[in-house]
């Protein structure tokens, strides 16, 4: 950020910020001396599996609610547009697929690691610690992204080197989840997802007001609220085809993630577990989309003020764009930028805590249960408790070396584990949808559908592929406000602002993003054109390749003999008995009477 005097982060603002930190650290205390005489793993990971449905959908929401979204998804949608809004029909397809479709099979098993699954269902450990490996790098560079991201924010609003919040962050959950367990993270979760709202919601409201009106907004922003887009290139970063079905298996894999699981475990029986995802759908969907629309507004707000702070270069890096409109916005009104960073926070901790549980719940589960089985309960708990202090410090780690990275943090995360993510949903779902499915064949079909996707992430980081091009451009006029009135030059776009007056020495980027991405055949060669795929759509190709060649080689190998019917999901089983046990019976009464008259036929 090119500044000459950063707004101020005032005391009020300072009260509110640690006020939420203070708070989340409470709740741990709190519930570590009200469960310290429960001191089995079963109750530190599971919370005993009686937890009610609505603070466990509400935690459920909040951990992959994260500062990538806070953050990340305002920051795609300034310079990108509100296409990214076609997220939420991936969110919603996923969420109530595992509502539906993951739950009767993975909650009657009573696990405490998803991860067992696998060693029920093969027999054997090979998928299983597959699974558990992948799973653990995406909980573990996850925690680093998020961690990062909200010390990014400090960095712009508080002045707090990125290092020092990452101290701060990581410390705090860390001990809060290491002595509160699972019940801990559930209800400071529900209480920073209020948080977060607010935080949101107030800053739609002053954008709104300061700009005079919804009518307004959509007149400076016309162009990012153009979301419909049907065309078939898989180019483009954000269009209907791509951003949907990309995003079903970057959301559908986090349902078989650990944090998920362990929610689901923790509700007392099936039903509860369906209404967690039922009630979590539309609720996430929701804030997402209100996510989606802060970045049309605060391109508006800086439209009206002849501004735009990316092209002008004050903001370098589009991850500091809502801190910046923060602390700009509410400079005349006390606390409110502390509550944002307060919702940000909100959004780390809770992130962190349900990350930094699931890993010590699958480490001692799948590793050190293995190898020790018969490790006292107060033992295994105290062991736990290490590990989260372990992981606390890998994320640590991991968040500082990931400030070496440019780029938006939501296409870092997004781009980087789509080739894990996807590979990994299609072993989970064909060993649950397909009985003919084998240990050999999905470790082959996932191994093809890594190295597909890894492939096209490494072509599109290291080949010269253009970046993708931005919306059209706002004023920037008027940007000497933010510079103290001095002369200011933009490298990037050589833009010369002095005085209140800019010049354009350089071509304006393209109002049409598919422009610059639908060039001559001649000019552009095949692999160019595959590492321009859509970044979104790394994980979907890592699933459909996975499952093909999933299928492909489970064909030809050896099928298992003995399978456990309760590792299948049946559609008689789980739905239409679960559903429609009226139907089913009178069915079955038909059958009977229908073998009664056969037997008096044949007997007559």
């Amino acid at each position: 950020m090119k500044l000459q005097d950063k707004p101020e982060f005032t005391t009020v603002d300072y009260v509110v910020f640690v006020g939420t930190l203070a708070i989340s650290f409470g709740i741990g205390v709190f519930f570590a001396i009200l469960e310290r005489s429960k001191s089995t793993p079963d109750d530190y990971f599971l919370a005993g599996r009686k937890s009610s449905t609505i603070p466990v959908a509400l935690s459920f929401i909040v951990t992959f609610q994260s500062s990538l979204l806070i953050i990340g998804v305002p920051a795609e949608s300034f310079v990108y547009g509100m296409k990214t809004a076609y997220y939420i029909l991936g969110i919603l397809a996923a969420y109530l697929f595992a509502g539906f479709f993951v739950v009767p099979v993975f909650h009657p098993l009573k696990l405490t690691s998803v991860y067992e699954y696998f060693n029920l269902r093969y027999g054997n450990n090979v998928l299983r610690y597959l699974t558990l490996a992948t799973g653990i790098m995406y909980s573990v560079f996850y925690m680093g992204t998020v961690t990062y991201a909200t010390c990014v924010a400090l960095d712009v609003v508080m002045g707090i080197p990125f290092w020092g919040t990452i101290i701060i962050y990581t410390s705090i959950t860390t001990v809060y989840t290491s002595i509160g367990g699972i019940k801990a993270v559930i209800w400071t979760d529900v209480f920073q997802l209020c948080i977060m709202v607010t935080g949101i919601l107030a800053l739609l409201i002053q954008i709104t007001v300061s700009v005079g009106g919804v009518d307004q907004i959509y007149e400076y922003a016309a162009d990012r609220f153009h979301i419909v887009d049907f065309r078939l290139d898989p180019r483009i970063r954000y269009q209907f085809w791509n951003t949907s079905f990309g995003s079903f298996s970057l959301m559908l894999i986090c349902t078989y993630m650990q944090p998920a699981m362990q929610r689901v475990y923790s509700t007392p029986n099936v039903k509860s577990a369906r209404t967690l995802y039922i009630i979590s759908a539309p609720v996430f969907a929701t804030v997402f989309a209100l996510a989606t629309l802060e970045g049309p507004y605060i391109f508006a707000y800086f439209t009206s003020k002849k501004c735009d702070i990316v092209e002008s270069g004050i903001i370098e890096n589009i991850n500091e764009i809502l801190p910046f409109t923060i602390v700009d916005i509410f400079k005349d009104n006390p606390g409110f930028s502390g509550l944002f960073i307060a919702a940000l926070s909100s959004a780390a901790l809770s992130t962190l805590s349900s990350c930094l549980s699931s890993l010590s719940a699958v480490t001692y589960e799948d590793i050190i249960k293995v190898k020790f089985a018969h490790i006292p309960a107060k033992r295994a708990t105290n062991i736990s408790k290490v590990l989260v202090l372990a992981y606390g410090l890998v994320a640590m780690v991991l968040a500082m070396a990931i400030a070496s990275v440019s780029g938006s943090v939501h296409a870092i995360f997004a781009g980087f584990m789509g080739c894990l993510d996807g590979p990994t949903c299609s072993v989970f779902l064909l060993s649950t949808s397909w009985r003919r499915s084998t240990t050999k064949g999905l470790l082959g079909g996932f191994l093809v559908g890594f190295t597909i996707s890894l492939w096209l992430n490494i072509g599109a980081t290291f080949t010269d592929i253009p970046a993708y091009p931005y919306l059209s451009p706002g004023p920037t006029t008027n940007c000497s406000v933010y510079l103290g009135g001095t002369e200011f030059v933009n490298t990037t776009m050589q833009y010369v602002i002095s005085s209140g007056e800019a010049n354009v020495t350089t071509m304006p980027l393209l109002d049409d993003v598919s422009t610059s991405l639908e060039p001559s055949e001649s000019s552009t060669s095949f692999l160019k054109s595959m590492y321009s795929i859509s970044f979104i759509l790394f994980s979907f190709i890592g699933f459909a390749s996975s499952t093909l060649f999933g299928i492909i080689f489970s064909l030809i190998t050896k099928p298992q003999k003995n399978i456990d019917e309760r590792c299948l999901f049946s559609f008689k089983r789980h739905f239409i008995q679960e559903f429609f046990p009226e139907k089913l019976k009178a069915n079955k009464n038909d059958v009977n009477e229908d073998e009664e008259e056969m037997k008096s036929f044949v007997n007559s």
